[in-house]
């Protein structure tokens, strides 16, 4: 079973390049639709790469309560970065 480290790192390092790629575009050409979104699903996926490291995942079922509101996070910051970067990839590929 892959360690938390590299299981957190694809998701990070995505991230870090997609958000970075959607920077650079809106230095160059101001700020688009698809950079917009391409750089919240960027900053999404860093985001969930991150709390895969630090655990926030809320995997275990412990008696604080917050394993639930931990998984919908997780959840809905997966699906945003998700569909950010799909309908981002759309929109520049049009």
């Amino acid at each position: 079973m892959p360690s938390e480290k590299a299981i957190a790192a694809a998701p990070i390092t995505t991230g870090v390049l997609l958000a970075g790629t959607a920077t650079r575009e809106v230095g160059q050409h101001g700020l688009e639709i698809w950079t917009v979104l391409a750089l919240a699903g960027g900053l999404s996926a860093v985001a969930v790469g991150l709390s895969v490291l630090t655990g926030f995942r809320g995997s275990g079922s412990g008696d604080d309560g917050l394993n639930g509101y931990r998984d919908q996070t997780t959840v809905a910051l997966a699906g945003l970065a998700l569909t950010s970067t799909a309908v981002g990839a759309g929109i520049a590929l049009v």
